[in-house]
């Protein structure tokens, strides 16, 4: 049924609904409208098997939700009401979750809103994309999370007269931040949806209901208006860029109209409001719910593990594997984690080793920033499977790496240009389930037999009293991947490079080892040499200006002699074949993660292909911003008719947001001082120099010889860098890290799992690193 905003409870009409009643009350210069409440949600979709539908994903529940007709009764009051209104008159049709903007849980932004709707049909239709909005991945993700039930929550509709702005924004009662007193006002030409978004830079203002206390004019790049139906995003002229869109009067108006609200409520408020000439409207009004102290309590280091245990030692390393092996994804690079995971979990699940879900562990807020919670691990009696386990020879790996080239060279057609949206979303998906398919091989063949391979090699080393090595120690002289193509690197850069022998054998090495990718479980957001010569280049440099090729110490051979001497006779054919297993083995491990680089390469010629559909189509300011989207938000924006506008404001608000986003993903590390920091013993040896943080390949001309490199974490695409580098130090890994390994190669020193050490050490601080014990001091 159709009720006033005046009786809407949170039953009935949900929050926003409810807050609009309130408001309206008080007489304050709400927008006129109504609600739909939420029976009338729950009398459409009673005939659904919401449990049934959800095991098929929320997809399934979001598709049949919206297939429901709003009850004919209901439909013809909402037609009534329209046209009191008059036939031309624009509406906002806005979702009201009946759990939404209560100060303890902010649902905001997690349902969806339609504004320049006319007429009764797309009304309805806009109402039943509203109730579809209560399924979307994002939204079942959040109720999940936050312990909501989803029979618990239904959604009622709010339908207002549309308020077309020549300002709008933004309003805090008081400063989220630093949780001062003084009113927070963010504006800007036209709808307000360009300040929610984070689309544009506002202006700002800080005011009392007395007097402005700051102005600080923002560049107001765009503005969106209505125009009809649909909302258009047009370029500020420069001379509005230049100038406030506030008069002070207007400034103190809001502030107190942002006092009264507050009184109102006897809370913090986030406002959102309009004017239209010289007539102020209010439009929204909620609790803030991320004031000074709670923003503070969110950046502390985790205490429990998702299911809220205490965090133990295993749960330590599984998360600190996590945060190294996917640091700082964007949107879309989920779509390959989740796979990827999932298929590590599976061959740990193999062998009785089970950890929470990876869905459960990474969220994703709605402006893009993602997270990463401590997993339960468990150990069960399986794992003594591993002792019996019979893996593949991983000297027969040639074979299988064969047969998926063959598949993945004739995944696709060779244009992409005449495929229709829904095939091109379908080969991307194929190309994913290679990548699954090849991370389970991986996983179950390789790299789970290679634990058990490298205990027995531990054995081995502690019979012959050379406990100071380990397995890795003997993968000298050894061919694989990443060598390989280090020693390629070293000939290309030793070549002028204005010769023809120069570009010759660069296209070739652009052909063979082009896949190469910084870091490269982030598929979606990282590309390739090949796809990114100017990185290649960037690489070459660092080779040329390297001092020092990989160290110096005695051979494969004469190592391995040594240690079958100290064997008894009986150990040493044992020991030798345990060896050859392990450098075999390592070999198929190093192809099969070069094999899914080239798999994703791949991929990304239809990611490509869709970012310049989406932004043909204006749902992305730029191809770039595709990265900034989940694999559901552009199947919607694609081939389900979700709103080009919306995806692209919310593209942009994420684009703005990225720095906090990228920061967040390390917000589990302990960030301590220079003096105190310390991890784990990665490669002996002692070195001292001046701090270089190198963040990515666009860093990586920094790096001077001598410097001690100090980073996240290092992939095999930053080999080149450990040959200037005097030492190395991480915030994430172990001694079987990456970074860990070469840094043996090369004979420097490094400390892995040093938390915060991008944060606490500055570029230029002397230190000092002890790779033996593990420490830093300065």
């Amino acid at each position: 049924m159709i009720i006033p905003f005046t009786e809407a409870t949170l039953a009935t009409g949900g929050g926003k609904a409810v807050n609009l009643g309130v408001l309206e009350r008080a007489g304050l210069p709400v927008p006129e409208g109504f609600v739909l409440s939420a029976d009338t949600y729950r009398e459409a979709t009673a005939d659904l098997n919401i449990d049934a539908l959800l095991s098929q994903g929320p997809g399934a529940v979001r598709a049949a939700v919206e297939g429901q007709n709003v009850p004919d009764a209901i439909a013809r009051e909402i037609g009534n009401q329209l046209s009191t209104w008059g036939e031309n008159v624009a509406v906002a049709v806005r979702s009201s979750a009946t759990a939404e903007d209560l100060p303890e849980a902010s649902f905001a932004g997690q349902q969806d809103t339609f504004l320049g709707i006319f007429g009764t049909d797309d009304v309805l239709d806009a109402v039943r994309k509203c109730w579809g909005s209560l399924w979307t991945a994002r939204a079942v993700d959040y109720r999940r999370r936050h312990g909501i039930e989803h029979h618990d929550v239904a959604l009622a509709v709010v339908v207002q007269k549309l308020v077309d702005a020549d300002t709008a924004g933004v309003l805090f009662t008081c400063d989220p931040v630093s949780g001062g007193e003084e009113t927070l006002i963010n504006a800007s030409w036209g709808l307000g949806e360009s300040v929610v978004s984070g689309a544009v830079t506002p202006d700002e203002y800080r005011a009392t209901s007395s007097s402005v206390l700051e102005r600080r004019l923002g560049a107001k790049q765009t503005r969106i208006d209505r125009h009809g139906s649909s909302a258009r995003i047009a370029d500020v002229p420069q001379d509005d860029r230049h100038r406030l869109c506030l008069t002070d009067d207007q400034v103190l108006e809001l502030a107190r109209l942002g006092e009264t609200v507050q009184e109102l409520y006897g809370a913090g408020m986030d406002l959102e409001w309009a004017y239209t000439d010289t007539t102020l409207w209010l439009l929204q009004a909620r609790p803030i719910t991320t004031t000074a102290s709670t923003e503070t309590a969110t950046q502390q280091v985790p205490q429990r593990t998702v299911s809220g245990r205490r965090i133990g030692r295993a749960s330590r390393v599984f998360h600190t594997d996590l945060v190294e092996h996917y640091p700082g994804p964007y949107p879309l690079d989920l779509c390959a984690i989740l796979p990827m995971h999932r298929q590590l979990q599976a061959g740990m699940a193999n062998i009785g080793i089970t950890a929470t879900p990876i869905e459960q562990l990474l969220e994703m807020k709605p402006d893009g920033t993602i997270t990463a919670a401590y997993p339960d691990i468990r150990v069960g009696w399986r794992l003594v499977r591993l002792l019996g386990y019979r893996s593949p020879d991983p000297a027969d790996w040639p074979t299988v790496e064969a047969d998926y080239r063959r598949k993945l060279d004739s995944s696709l057609p060779s244009e992409l240009a005449p495929v229709a949206d829904q095939e091109l979303l379908a080969l991307l998906e194929k190309i994913l389930g290679l990548v699954s398919d090849i991370a389970r091989v991986r996983f179950l063949d390789y790299v789970g037999p290679a634990q058990l391979t490298a205990l027995k090699l531990g054995y081995y080393l502690a019979l012959a009293r050379r406990r100071d090595l380990d397995a890795y120690d003997l993968l000298g002289d050894l061919d694989y991947t990443t060598v390989v193509i280090d020693k390629e690197l070293h000939k290309l850069a030793s070549l002028e490079p204005n010769s023809s022998t120069y570009r010759d054998m660069r296209r070739r090495f652009l052909d063979e080892y082009g896949a190469r990718t910084a870091q490269l479980y982030l598929p979606f957001s990282h590309r390739s040499w090949r796809e990114d010569p100017a990185s290649l280049d960037a690489t070459l440099d660092a080779v040329r200006r390297s001092p020092r090729g990989l160290a110096d110490k005695p051979s494969h051979q004469e190592l391995v002699e040594e240690i079958k001497g100290r064997l008894p006779a009986l150990a040493r054919r044992g020991f030798a074949r345990t060896l050859k297993a392990w450098r075999n083995g390592h070999v198929a491990r190093e192809a099969s993660v070069y094999l899914i680089e080239e798999a994703y390469v791949i991929a990304r010629r239809v990611t490509d292909e869709i970012a310049n559909r989406l932004h043909r189509r204006e749902a992305l300011e730029t191809v770039e911003q595709l990265k900034y989207l989940t694999l559901t938000e552009i199947q919607d924006t694609l081939v389900r008719d979700a709103s080009a506008h919306q995806t692209r404001l919310i593209a942009s608000q994420r684009e703005a947001a990225r720095p906090h986003a990228a920061a967040a993903w390390w917000t589990h590390a302990d960030q301590t001082k220079a003096s105190k920091l310390a991890g784990t013993a990665g490669s002996p040896g002692l070195a001292t120099g001046p701090v270089r943080v190198i963040t990515g390949p666009e860093d990586f001309n920094q790096l001077q010889p001598g410097d001690i490199l100090v980073c996240h974490y290092t992939d095999p695409s930053w080999t080149p860098l450990f040959g200037l580098a005097a030492a190395v130090i991480a915030d994430t890994g172990g001694r079987l890290s990456h970074a860990a390994i070469v840094a043996r190669e090369y004979g420097i020193p490094a400390v892995m799992g040093a938390s915060g050490a991008t944060s606490a050490l500055k570029n230029g601080q002397m230190i000092t690193v002890n790779g033996t014990q593990g420490t830093i001091t300065g």
